[in-house]
């Protein structure tokens, strides 16, 4: 384990993203787990039961570049239908 200063490595933002797939099949959330897998920024990966599919801990340089990586990286995940930042 290595425990590290967010903000010393420019990385001081953290925002949690609930995901909503387009459906629950063992194929749409593999396929959503391993996607998530190669992304560093994501932190924390939660499978949910509720309103949710997925709680992820992202962290980034500032807000800016989060929508970028929301943008450029979790919403063209094959499978998912919306997410929404807390």
């Amino acid at each position: 384990v290595a425990l590290l200063n967010a903000s010393s490595i420019g990385l001081g933002m953290t925002v949690f993203v609930r995901v909503w797939l387009k459906g629950q099949d063992e194929d749409t959330v593999q396929r959503f787990i391993v996607s998530v897998q190669q992304l560093g920024q994501v932190v924390e990966c939660h499978l949910m039961a509720g309103d949710c599919d997925f709680l992820l801990r992202v962290i980034a340089a500032d807000l800016e570049a989060y929508r970028r990586f929301q943008a450029e990286h979790l919403a063209r995940i094959d499978g998912v239908s919306s997410l929404k930042t807390d």
